[in-house]
Order: C-alpha cells, then sequence, then structure tokens
C-alpha cells in the first residue's frame, strides 16, 4: 500500500478551496475596521480515526451548520460520507449570517499508526470575520468511518484579543449512510493512514444503494464485524481538541 498514494486527495485540496471559494468574505467588515482575527488549532485525540482538514466558520446565532435529531445537510453529508468540503462551502459563501469560513491545508493525525509520520497531529488555521460572527464551527470527516464526523458546533468566540478558548468536539453520524465498515465503502486513504488495508481500493462517491434517510446523531462507535476494527478505528466521544485564540 503506497501511503504517499493515497493521502494527496483529502491534504492538498484545502488551501485551494479556502482562497477560491470564499476570497471577498469579510471585507467591508476589514475596511471598516469590525474583523476580528482567530487562531483555531485543532488536534486529532483519535488514535485511529485520521481526520480530513478542518473547516473553520464563523457565524452568528442564528445559524447553524448542523443540528442533531434533524437530516443532514447535503454539505455535512459530502463532507460526513466523501471527506468532500465544496457542497458546504458553495452553502456558506451564499449565507449572510456567516462572517468568514477557512480550509485546513492537510488532514490531522493521531500517532501510532503509519500515516503519522507523514501527516501531523494538528492543524493551525487562522481566519477572520466580522465581530458580529460570534459562533465558531469547525467540521471534519472521520476518515475510517460511513459517514462520521468530528465536530464543534455554535461555540461562543473569545472577546478580546489575547483572549482563548478550549474545546473538545463530538463525534457524530450523519445518518446519510449505512455504517457497513467495508473498505469497499470507505475513502480510500483510510486504509494507508491507519495500516489495516484490505483487497478492495475504496470509494470517494456517495452509493445511492447504502442511503440511510436518518438523522444527525451521536456516532454509535465502531462494530468491528466487517473490515474495521473496533480496537484500532475506535470513535473517540471527543476525537479533537480545539483551543481557539482571538489574535486580532
Amino acid at each position: 500500500m503506497n501511503l504517499k498514494r493515497r493521502i494527496p486527495a483529502l491534504a492538498l485540496g484545502g488551501s485551494v478551496l479556502a482562497a477560491t471559494a470564499f476570497a471577498g468574505i469579510g471585507a467591508a467588515a476589514a475596511a471598516d475596521g469590525s474583523e476580528a482575527t482567530y487562531r483555531v488549532t485543532i488536534t486529532n485525540l483519535a488514535s485511529g480515526q485520521p481526520q480530513t482538514p478542518p473547516v473553520v466558520v464563523l457565524h452568528n446565532a442564528s445559524t447553524s451548520i448542523v443540528e442533531a435529531g434533524a437530516p443532514a445537510s447535503a454539505g455535512i453529508q459530502q463532507l460526513a460520507e466523501n471527506g468532500n468540503p465544496q457542497v458546504l462551502l458553495d452553502t456558506l459563501s451564499g449565507d449572510k449570517r456567516v462572517g468568514g469560513v477557512a480550509v485546513g491545508e492537510h488532514p490531522i493525525v493521531s500517532g501510532g499508526i503509519p500515516g503519522a509520520a507523514e501527516v501531523p497531529s494538528f492543524i493551525s488555521i487562522e481566519v477572520s470575520g466580522d465581530r458580529k460572527a460570534n459562533r465558531i464551527s469547525i467540521a471534519s470527516m472521520l476518515i475510517c468511518t460511513n459517514d462520521g464526523f468530528s465536530i464543534v458546533h455554535d461555540a461562543k468566540l473569545p472577546r478580546k484579543i489575547g483572549q482563548s478558548t478550549v474545546f473538545y468536539s463530538d463525534a457524530y453520524d450523519a445518518g446519510t449512510e449505512i455504517n457497513t465498515e467495508a473498505f469497499a465503502d470507505l475513502v480510500p486513504p483510510c486504509q494507508g493512514l491507519v495500516g489495516v488495508t484490505g483487497d478492495a481500493e475504496g470509494a470517494g462517491m456517495s452509493n445511492p444503494e447504502l442511503a440511510e434517510g436518518g438523522v444527525v446523531s451521536p456516532h454509535p462507535g465502531i462494530a468491528g464485524e466487517a473490515d474495521l476494527d473496533a480496537g484500532i478505528h475506535a470513535v473517540a466521544e471527543s476525537p479533537a481538541l480545539i483551543v481557539v485564540e482571538r489574535i486580532a
């Protein structure tokens, strides 16, 4: 298994997406001095669950990117099933309640698995937006799941420059794809990053035959009855540690 061959699809797209989809967001706020800038540091705490480049969203309290107990949006579905943030980014770019968005440049991989030799366990992302956007949400796919994702949503941002706030993410299931736990139904980087491999290459697109029609809910964990190993690919209750500091 060539690890380098399996990383680029999730590792290289983040910075480009952030630059193209959101050029100009917050420009008016920057011009009149009402913009705030934050440094967001995200550390993967789940050793057997690499995470895709995080999507960081600044927004006001009247909107949310996810709601537990409700069907997942198309954007969350694509992120949770395929590690693809583009649909979510496109939706956010047209929402006036969103003050700023940024996407990480690489996945985050906790230590103790092969991918950790090439991919860091943490990432720092700077994001700016109108100070009226006083909430933050952060989402990443849990790569070795059918439709699991790590999420902090609607958390309050630090108000003053130099202040910081610490959050732990939650592990959720999008309720959009049946949890087969089969490599054939998971995104290809799972095998190379974790080092547990099989004959199936994997898939980077949603399979209509696996549509679940459920709602967003806490992730049930790994059963270990197919290709995934419950002892290796366990889904932590809090998959990530996040530190948000206001820097400007």
